[in-house]
């Protein structure tokens, strides 16, 4: 969250996880705002309100929680405890646990998605944007379009509903099954990554599926830490249903604590380059049992 400027305007807000709530909320539309960088990578921003403070923060659903720099505006927050934050370079951050109020997404059609109170990462060394973690999205269902750059919340439900895999040692991260070649494996669902990654030894392995595209590459994890990469052209990548995306552009290098934090079985992350390439709708109603749905743009 780079900027922030004081707002006077009181925004009607639509509380997710309420306890007790019996009817879906209504229809929100948020604008996205998209940046675009080499290989068919980019970013996601979303309209967001700390407080009385707004700004734009990046979306990271490979983020489990949300993560912001100590900055003025929050190193008044209560401070809950501290957690390590691991970013895909596998560099790690002890970051202090604080309680926000009245976070919210700003919706420019209907109400905008809140709660009252929510507990994020403040990590005082930060080299790259604040992100906004998957948990914010507890109890929600949405849909990401990017032909219309919109993130529509509590739309239509998915057509053909597909499981996530949970994925961490906690399961609050998810990944979506696919096929490649042959072989049937999952990939981190990453908004927060410009550009796909695989493990190296998944295409040491797999060496006839992958194009050699540049021998050593620079990359930086969403939290800015920058590493080293070999990049490849992924001939395709199947999800089924007709659903078969060429070309994909990937980071390749050692996941090592990523990769065990993950488990063997995610030797892949796809980032906003996949994910930009469909339009989607991820459901969260359902906290143990996440579904999704894709279409071509």
């Amino acid at each position: 969250m780079k900027t922030f400027r004081r707002s006077a305007f009181l925004l009607a807000t639509l509380f997710l996880g309420i306890a007790g709530a019996k009817a879906e909320p209504g229809r929100s539309v948020v604008p996205m705002t998209l940046t675009q960088a080499d290989y068919g990578g980019g970013r996601i921003y979303l309209p967001m309100r700390f407080g009385n403070m707004m700004g734009a923060m990046r979306l990271d659903t490979g983020a489990s929680t949300t993560r912001v720099a100590l900055a003025p505006w929050n190193k008044d927050l209560a401070v809950l405890g501290q957690s390590d934050s691991t970013g895909a370079s596998g560099r790690t951050v002890r970051c202090d646990d604080v309680e926000a109020k009245n976070v919210e997404i700003k919706a420019s059609q209907g109400s905008s998605i809140a709660r009252a109170k929510y507990e994020v990462a403040r990590c005082a060394a930060n080299d790259g944007d604040d992100l906004l973690g998957l948990d914010f999205f507890r109890g929600a269902r949405f849909s990401l379009d990017f032909t219309r750059r919109e993130m529509t919340f509590f739309g239509d439900a998915p057509a053909r509903a597909t499981p996530f895999r949970l994925l961490g040692p906690d399961q609050k991260l998810v990944g979506v099954a696919f096929k490649i070649g042959n072989a049937t494996t999952v990939g981190l669902f990453d908004t927060g990554a410009e550009v796909s990654a695989v493990d190296q030894q998944f295409v040491d392995r797999h060496k006839n599926l992958f194009t050699p595209v540049k021998r050593k590459g620079k990359a930086s994890e969403a939290g800015g830490a920058a590493f080293s990469s070999k990049i490849y052209k992924i001939k395709a990548l199947d999800l089924g249903e007709g659903r078969v995306l060429k070309g994909v552009y990937a980071l390749a290098y050692d996941f090592g604590v990523l990769g065990e934090a993950l488990g063997p079985q995610t030797p892949f992350i796809l980032g906003f380059n996949f994910i930009s390439r469909l339009n989607w709708t991820l459901d969260f109603t359902q906290a143990k049992a996440p579904v999704w749905d894709a279409r071509a743009k």
